[in-house]
């Protein structure tokens, strides 16, 4: 019996000391963790600062708000007001101006953010557009009167100018080139500026970037290569900056696309390096003066890049306009462009909009690939404007028999037949190399790569076959008729009027 109490204490005593070392051991663990003892411990003054979570530091800053900091005041609010009393009044305008005296007033609203120290501001063509007073609001709340210094539609950029009394904030031009997708943009503006928000920062991320062909409500841009992003934009915001970490413009926010009229996270910019071609000019001229090369250009098929190794895509020339500054260059239809002034060609757009922003005169270098064969030329930058005009002129332009009603013709042999990607008619043909903008042709919806079969019931088998026909209808001002093969392989008559 003695024995058995004897045995029972032991283990009572061997319990009680394992007891105490587990509570010791979750002491020691509680400290080393930094846990309060208790819910309301982080108010306890008696407690060291260690176990006050409320006094830890926390640094909840992001590389938002430096960016922010540097840029945010340098953008404006706009208010454009343009006359319209000399203007026919819609039915809505007419109740709401009808027995009132004073004239009748348009407003739009947007933002734009000075680029320059001395006043010079950056914002939408669209905003400013036909306005006949502009108003500026900054920062500070103060309100100017600002001067149109230039715009161009085609690209819906226009350049503005204010009388600063002092030097102002402005936010330099980043590279939009470099943009990647997937990094973190702030869009800054003023939007629905009726209720004064002005200068909302919203953040998002580039979704995309060279968005084309894309149509919006304030008219057809020409040269579109838009950065799409998640950052709110809503009306108002339109010329605002679209700025990246660094604190530098990389866009200039432009439209939204929603079905709502509001934000749904789809976005679009004009990216800041069209701002860094276009600009000069507006400031200089108050418009762009364009350059002009005379070809027509489309995307090279992928099959073709393929076979051809061009990766970066390029452009093939439907067509050279004879006495063009490409023609003089010695560039012929068919050859694919890859570079231009040393810089790669991706696309048509992206072709044109190169050599329109390149100053009309310049020597440029084109490096090419003909029949496979790399080929390098010269070409001096002609002016679009002045080379329109001579083409619209007859007086200026008149039609031979290379240029017979628009239209540069060759015979249809299997080469050019795959260059347009059509067929040769089962007899010949001639196939339409290129087409004179404006002329009659042109109106009459004819395009390279249509086959010509037959002109007022000549039969046209060949080049000799055309050129006859060409001479016995040359003094003909009424309409001629036309067999023709369309770039879909359908067979039509169409009649081509040879007066302008």
């Amino acid at each position: 019996m003695r024995v058995g109490m004897f045995g029972t204490g032991r283990r009572f005593f061997s319990s009680l000391l394992f007891a105490i070392l587990f509570i010791l051991v979750g002491i020691i663990i509680a400290s080393m963790l930094d846990l309060p003892t208790s819910p309301a411990a982080k108010d306890r003054p008696d407690l060291p600062a260690t176990a006050r979570l409320s006094d830890r530091p926390v640094d909840f800053s992001t590389p938002f708000i430096n960016a922010v900091a540097s840029t945010r005041d340098a953008v404006v609010n706009i208010s454009a007001e343009s006359d319209m009393s000399g203007r026919p009044m819609s039915i809505e305008e007419y109740f709401q101006f009808f027995g009132m005296n004073h004239p009748r007033t348009a407003r739009s609203y947007g933002s734009g953010f000075l680029f320059r120290d001395d006043g010079y501001i950056l914002t939408n063509n669209h905003v400013v557009a036909g306005a006949d007073k502009v108003i500026v609001g900054t920062s500070k709340d103060e309100i100017y009167r600002a001067k149109v210094v230039g715009t161009d539609p085609e690209t819906d950029l226009a350049v503005i100018k204010i009388e600063p009394k002092e030097k102002l904030p402005y936010i330099p031009f980043g590279h939009s080139d470099d943009l990647q997708i997937g990094e973190w943009v702030l869009a800054i503006g003023n939007p629905f500026p009726q209720q004064g928000l002005d200068r909302t920062v919203t953040a998002g991320v580039v979704s995309a970037k060279g968005r084309k062909n894309l149509t919006f409500s304030e008219g057809d841009v020409i040269y579109q290569n838009y950065i799409q992003t998640d950052a709110s934009i809503n009306p108002g915001n339109s010329g605002g900056p679209l700025i990246n970490l660094r604190g530098e413009a990389v866009g200039v926010n432009a439209a939204i696309s929603t079905p709502s009229g509001g934000s749904v996270g789809i976005g679009f910019a004009i990216p800041i390096d069209y701002a860094r071609a276009v600009v000069p000019d507006l400031i200089a001229n108050g418009k762009v003066i364009r350059g002009w090369l005379g070809i027509s250009p489309r995307d090279v098929p992928k099959d073709m890049a393929d076979e051809l190794h061009i990766p970066d895509g390029g452009v093939i020339f439907d067509s050279v306009t004879r006495g063009s500054p490409a023609s003089e260059a010695g560039v012929r239809p068919g050859d694919v462009l890859v570079e231009f002034d040393g810089k790669a060609v991706h696309d048509a757009q992206d072709f044109r909009f190169q050599v329109a922003t390149t100053t009309v005169g310049k020597n440029v270098e084109l490096k090419l690939i003909r029949n496979g064969q790399p080929v390098m030329l010269n070409v001096t930058i002609g002016n679009r404007t002045q080379a329109l005009h001579a083409i619209q002129s007859p007086a200026q332009q008149p039609y031979t028999e290379d240029y017979w009603m628009g239209m540069q013709v060759a015979d249809c042999d299997a080469d050019l037949a795959s260059k347009f990607g059509v067929d040769c008619a089962p007899n010949g043909g001639v196939i339409v190399t290129g087409v004179i903008p404006h002329s009659p042709a042109y109106k009459n919806n004819i395009v390279p790569g249509v086959v010509i079969t037959e002109i007022d019931k000549y039969e046209v088998k060949d080049l000799n076959d055309y050129r006859s026909a060409v001479a016995s209808l040359k003094d003909r001002k009424k309409p001629i008729s036309f067999i023709i093969y369309d770039t879909e392989g359908n067979m039509r008559w169409v009649g081509i009027n040879p007066e302008r």
